[in-house]
């Protein structure tokens, strides 16, 4: 099975590279895209991360890269789809910027880590970015670890950024694409030497092996928050 994936632009934020690159490049401020990947294949309309329901453009993101953002709805209008044609939403883990805009979609399947939905409910302190209201009255298919969700389209339990995050392997005509289960861009990801661990993460030493295990999966890294990711599909 073979799918199609449209990256959806719905959010930014400006900050410090080194929230996405641990103990390195601290000081260079960046554009921070949130990203909604629609996935188009099987029958079925799937949406992977649900972006930032806080939606503000800065003019000068648009002055500076040529790009702009939509909200999701105005974005999957841009497709020819509404809310209700959403099969399935699969959260890569449940920050704010990544489930924000799930209640829009009560029509659709969610399939979330139970590890990742159990601490959002019951979060720990330090971790402000975690809402409950974001994943409560859906519905909901808790997994636990790896699964596959239809032939191409697999979830792999990816943890040490939020202590269920799960990256999403597709399928396409051009091959197989890797969708990180923690937020990163392409700093992450150098061509020579081991990856960078995420700046954000529960756990260092888990996050640290879990992003030189998506670094070597077999398919192209679609980064999570990664500036230039249309380019690269």
């Amino acid at each position: 099975m073979e799918y199609e994936i449209t990256p959806l632009l719905t959010g930014i934020r400006r900050v410090d590279q080194g929230i996405m690159t641990y103990q390195q490049k601290y000081g260079r401020r960046i554009w921070l895209p949130m990203w909604s990947f629609l996935v188009r294949g099987n029958g079925q309309n799937i949406l992977v991360d649900t972006g930032l329901d806080d939606f503000i453009v800065p003019p000068e993101f648009v002055e500076e890269t040529g790009l702009d953002a939509l909200s999701l709805e105005e974005a999957l209008a841009k497709e020819g789809l509404t809310p209700d044609d959403i099969d399935i939403v699969v959260n890569t883990h449940l920050h704010d910027d990544h489930c924000g805009n799930n209640l829009l979609f009560p029509n659709a399947t969610f399939y979330i880590q139970e590890r990742e939905l159990e601490f959002c409910r019951n979060p720990h302190p330090l971790d402000y970015r975690y809402e409950p209201d974001f994943v409560a009255n859906l519905q909901v298919k808790e997994i636990d670890g790896d699964v596959e969700l239809a032939p191409g389209f697999e979830l792999i339990l990816t943890p040490g950024h939020t202590p269920g995050s799960q990256t999403v392997r597709i399928m396409t005509k051009k091959g197989a694409y890797i969708i990180p289960g923690f937020c990163c861009n392409k700093e992450n990801f150098p061509a020579q030497g081991p990856a960078v661990c995420p700046g954000v993460h529960c756990d260092s030493y888990q996050a640290y092996d879990t992003a030189q295990r998506v670094k070597n999966m077999e398919g192209t890294i679609l980064p999570l928050h990664e500036l230039n990711v249309a380019a690269v599909l």
